[in-house]
């Protein structure tokens, strides 16, 4: 009775190791992602921002363009990238989403 009680403690024991190490495993690859993604736009919202800012220092102070940048709120580059890295996740997401169907299908 004993060998029988010691042989399924090890079985147990061996598949919840085998499940703990793919449940860190895909932790892992999740944070690892997320962080990449965060970097990616933390670096896409930097470009925006200079790129509206060389725009504003390049135009002429009496200029009509100059006249409509200056009713944007302070904000809008940083809500042009959230906006942008939202379709990208989307994106990534659709296309995940895909290769999984593919995966599964075949």
């Amino acid at each position: 009775m004993g060998v029988i009680a010691a042989f399924l403690g090890t079985i147990f024991s061996g598949i919840t190791s085998l499940f703990t190490i793919f449940l860190a495993r895909k932790a892992a690859f999740s944070i690892a992602y997320i962080a990449v993604f965060l970097a990616i736009t933390a670096v896409f919202i930097a470009v925006i921002t200079g790129l509206l800012s060389s725009i504003t220092t390049s135009i002429p102070t009496d200029s009509m363009l100059m006249a409509g940048l200056s009713l944007l709120p302070s904000n809008t580059a940083t809500c042009i990238g959230i906006i942008s890295t939202a379709h990208t996740a989307a994106f990534v997401f659709r296309m995940k989403e895909k290769l999984l169907m593919l995966k599964v299908s075949a």
